[in-house]
């Protein structure tokens, strides 16, 4: 499904003190996500996605990527048995 919707980036500051006196402050950018669009997205939730941003002639691309699974699998270990004591 592919169609067009009007979005607004929106930018949120957090602020977190620590022992009373110092602040950090960082921001994150959000871009809502239309609700006819959910049908598309929701087989990519709780994924980790990949993410990259282009901007060609006052335009902007996000294209998120699955992305693969590179750990090696990991084997259950080996049940050692125990010796029976004399």
């Amino acid at each position: 499904m592919r169609g067009e919707a009007t979005v607004k980036i929106t930018r949120k500051v957090t602020k977190k003190r620590y022992h009373g006196k110092r602040v950090y402050r960082y921001e994150r950018l959000y871009l809502p996500i239309p609700k006819r669009f959910h049908g598309i997205i929701e087989p990519f939730l709780n994924n980790t996605l990949n993410i990259e941003v282009e901007s060609k002639n006052g335009d902007l691309q996000i294209i998120l990527h699955p992305r693969e699974n590179v750990s090696v699998p990991r084997k259950p270990p080996t049940k050692i048995p125990v010796k029976a004591l004399p």
